[in-house]
């Protein structure tokens, strides 16, 4: 299902959305549940959807408030009915610290302590639970509840309206910028909750692991000696691995006979546009064999020269497993079902974060292998949005990577003999990808990606008979309706449509610059600062873009694609133009930005009446309305 069949359906069923928001709100605010539901990212999703227009934001606050009322009050109750039995109650009865956390903050603040608490993480969850089981009045906890809930509600809604508020208007610029961005965020938002959560549940059972292991070991002996190795440190641990690597490449390669790669076809076509291209394809080409290859040279280069033999060691086979069984796998199948750059990405930089977190403090280690797994799932999104690599394929080379990883900083982890931590090599890794980065950022360029059709010729005839109705009526956008009607057609190169406007007194815009985007923060910018951004069509970006001030003191933009034809035999380009009113907009009275006025049709007529004394034009009628048609010189 597609991004837009989603956000269509959210519109056309905006009660379901509403019921979804109670719940989430009522879930986060429940005893306990709310540690695992991610009800803050949630209500900012719902808030962001309010920011676009999709939802209105009256009935979404008034459920988000009575999910956090109804959650509340559960809690509350609970409190209230089981008393001091509900430290024998799991999960109270394994970690006895949480209610006595909420206690301690209760006795310190009281009754406000249900106000705050709703915005406290590590108490919000315990806070009503314990104001029940210390009696504290029903009406009096009814009043703060709902008072708390209030505040919370537009709270939490009101940032995710302001980022859905900029991406309507990013989704003015560019729909598949907005919905690319939706889709990657969350992506990443998702990698990142998983590895973080998957670390802090394994980290302090990791010794109990390792002893249930022997214990596993010592009743199946050939599961003993595929293990044994690998977590007792009196064994030599190379020759294990290497036995792990073969079954894991044999899988790999077993993969590539069983499964096509494209068995789960995903596309993210309708999303491509030149800058999104330009940005992905430098991390795509971080996963590439000469990359991580780079990236290693540099990384035991440094462990050697800090006499870490044995990390070198566990690093070079994370490096060779990664080379090894990605090259087996392009031999088995041309279109492999295990992806190479995503298995690179992740045997070596997975591992480098092994590597890097010994130094850092306990407490934060998770944040490093979160960042580690946020480039590798960055690669991957860039090899399906390039249509380089299938989904189905990352996903085996994510699993195959972190198989592997695991295995691997197991052995290493037992077999270290006491290394001190290896400083520096954090930063080592951080410069190292950076440069690699920038190399390939210089060895490109934006206009690499635009999409170059190939040009259909016309004759003037067949152009002015019937050719023109051929033309899309519309821009082409990937979210919403097609509202931006494109009723100007000109046969002329680029430079000449140019040229005669500046005689007509239109000028081109302010460019779009880190300097000049400082004016969208200026509440009392003038339009004629303000930078105007460009429009895709389909995957064009706008050709030309012009601004005129009228004698009446409002705004006309004009913009211009490439057609896709060209008039013969001078091979004279046509493009396709929109005419419209810019109009100010203000966003929460921090950001001023100009937006094209939908309705063009007096826009229209305005430009219509410049152009006649100076180009032939036709007008023409169509199904979708009026046609300007303006012949070469």
């Amino acid at each position: 299902m597609s991004f837009e069949t989603i956000y269509a359906w959210i519109a056309l069923h905006p009660h379901y959305a509403g019921l979804a928001v109670f719940l989430i709100a009522m879930a986060e605010s429940l005893a306990v549940v709310g540690l695992l539901v991610p009800g803050v990212a949630m209500m900012f999703a719902a808030g962001a959807l309010v920011g676009t227009g999709v939802l209105a934001f009256a009935p979404i606050c008034a459920y988000a408030v009575a999910g956090a009322v109804v959650g509340d009050g559960i809690s509350f109750w609970l409190g209230w009915r089981y008393r001091d039995r509900l430290s024998s109650f799991w999960p109270f009865s394994r970690y006895p610290g949480m209610i006595d956390r909420g206690i301690d903050y209760f006795h310190r603040y009281g009754g406000r302590s249900v106000l705050f608490g709703r915005f406290v993480g590590p108490v919000r969850a315990v806070i009503p639970l314990v104001a029940g089981m210390l009696a504290m009045p029903v009406r009096r906890f009814i009043y703060i509840n709902v008072l708390s809930a209030v505040l919370w509600g537009p709270a939490y809604l009101l940032p995710g309206m302001a980022f859905g508020a900029s991406l309507d208007l990013a989704s003015q610029v560019t729909g598949r910028l907005a919905a690319l961005l939706i889709a990657l965020l969350a992506v990443l938002w998702l990698g990142a909750w998983l590895s973080k959560h998957v670390y802090l549940y394994f980290q302090p059972r990791a010794h109990q692991l390792i002893l249930a292991t022997f214990d596993l070991s010592r009743e199946h002996p050939l599961l003993g000696r595929l293990t044994a190795p690998l977590i007792d440190p009196e064994q030599r641990d190379y020759a294990g691995l290497s036995v792990w690597a073969a079954i894991l490449g044999l899988t790999g390669l077993l993969t590539c006979y069983l499964i096509p790669a494209d068995v789960v076809p995903v596309s993210l076509e309708a999303w491509r546009n030149p800058w999104s291209d330009y940005a992905l394809m430098v991390f795509e080409e971080l996963g590439k064999a000469a990359a991580v290859s780079v990236f290693s040279i540099f990384v035991l280069g440094w462990l050697l020269i800090r006499n870490h033999g044995v990390a070198a060691a566990h690093f070079l086979g994370a490096l060779g497993f990664a080379l090894v069984v990605g090259a087996l796998c392009n031999l088995a199948d041309d279109n492999p079902p295990i992806d190479g750059h995503v298995l690179n990405a992740g045997a070596v930089y997975g591992f480098a974060a092994v590597l890097t977190a010994d130094s850092a403090s306990p407490r934060w280690r998770w944040l490093i292998y979160s960042t580690a797994t946020l480039l590798v799932i960055v690669i991957g999104f860039a090899r399906v949005y390039a249509d380089t690599g299938e989904f189905l394929a990352v996903c085996f080379g994510l699993l195959l990577a972190l198989v592997w990883l695991v295995l691997l900083g197991v052995a290493y982890r037992r077999h270290r003999h006491g290394d001190t931590p290896i400083r520096g090599l954090s930063w080592i890794a951080t410069v190292c990808l950076v440069g690699i980065g920038t190399f390939f950022w210089h060895e490109h360029s934006l206009e690499e990606f635009y999409y170059r059709r190939p040009l259909l010729n016309v004759s003037e005839q067949q152009w002015s008979d019937q050719a023109w109705r051929f033309l899309p009526a519309y821009r082409v956008k990937t979210i919403g309706r097609p509202e931006q009607a494109l009723s100007i057609q000109w046969a002329s190169p680029i430079d000449a449509i140019r040229s005669d406007l500046l005689k007509l007194g239109w000028q081109e815009p302010k460019p779009l610059t880190p300097a000049q985007a400082l004016y969208f923060l200026n509440p009392q910018t003038e339009m004629a600062d303000l930078p105007v951004l460009p429009h895709f069509n389909q995957t064009d970006v706008d050709s030309l873009r012009m601004v005129r001030r009228t004698p009446a003191g409002r705004w006309l933009i004009v913009r211009f694609w490439p057609s896709g034809q060209q008039l013969e035999p001078e091979a004279v380009p046509i493009f396709q133009g929109s005419v419209a009113f810019l109009e100010e907009r203000n966003l929460f009275g921090i950001l001023k930005f100009s937006e094209e006025a939908i309705n063009g049709m007096d826009a229209l007529g305005i430009f219509i009446g410049e152009l006649q004394s100076l180009r032939p034009l036709w007008l023409r009628t169509g199904e979708y309305g009026q046609t300007v048609v303006l012949l070469p010189p």
